[in-house]
């Protein structure tokens, strides 16, 4: 396996970074990473020919490469053309995947079909609402689209909130499977200052590897029993008592761990 740093482990309430790219992606080497999942904060439509240049420089000069950029949503003849600008961008990086919205099956269809064309798959995250929501729904999405380059990040944190069996989901996702992110949680009470809820269930952040959090061990024995051997991304949001390097060398050094 592979292993990727997201950008939002920087990111300040989805407005910036912290880090410039060179810095970010510079971190990222040294810390062991293989590659990094620039966020949206770091890469969009307005992204200029001197900046993606600048991206490109930076990965080339610290080994580290790009794993995913978000794209656009996908709805029409001209949000297809846009999408037309992330899959250059995505080509020059030599990114593999990209994250789109999508409205309709038919939509998601086009965008994929195209995105094939220059070599490019989708990886769309797990998230609680929306057409991926469980299993059994993604499973229905996904064979509704019926196309082999797109496919989920599997995050088994946002099954976890919603009382899912993550683990189990590794089988039944299986073939779908292209990325399997990390960010951990755990259970908490009500009136723990730092509960988030979903649905009257109460979770909290977690540190990768402490006791009481979620199983990611067993997550990575599932995954290894898949032969899934392609990018795992730390998608941790930036840390209100660690410094974001401190937090990403943890992360890795469990990580290595975990999947030996």
């Amino acid at each position: 396996m592979k292993f990727s740093l997201s950008g939002r482990i920087i990111e300040v309430a989805y407005k910036y970074c912290k880090m410039s790219i060179d810095e970010f992606i510079k971190m990222a080497g040294e810390i062991g990473y293989d590659a990094v999942e620039l966020r949206r904060t770091q890469i969009s439509e307005k992204t200029t020919p001197e900046e993606l240049q600048q991206i490109k420089e930076a990965s080339q000069k610290y080994n580290v490469g790009i794993s995913r950029i978000p794209a656009c949503s996908v709805k029409d003849d001209a949000s297809m053309k846009e999408l037309e600008k992330y899959a250059d961008m995505a080509v020059e990086l030599n990114c593999p995947y990209l994250a789109i919205g999508f409205e309709t099956t038919q939509w998601a269809q086009r965008a994929a079909d195209y995105l094939k064309e220059r070599d490019l798959s989708i990886a769309i995250q797990v998230h609680t609402d929306g057409p991926f929501e469980s299993p059994e729904l993604a499973l229905k999405t996904l064979k509704e689209i019926d196309r082999d380059n797109f496919g989920l990040m599997f995050d088994p944190a946002n099954y976890f909130v919603r009382r899912i069996d993550y683990v189990k989901a590794v089988e039944q996702l299986k073939d779908y499977i292209f990325i399997v992110s990390v960010q951990c949680l755990a259970e908490a009470s009500p009136d723990d200052a730092h509960a988030e809820e979903e649905r009257g269930f109460y979770y909290k952040r977690h540190l990768l590897g402490q006791p009481g959090g979620m199983d990611f061990q067993a997550v990575f024995d599932a995954v290894k029993k898949i032969g899934f051997d392609g990018y795992v991304t730390v998608i941790e949001p930036i840390s209100e008592v660690m410094e974001s390097r401190e937090l990403a060398k943890h992360m890795y050094e469990q990580l290595k761990k975990m999947t030996a």
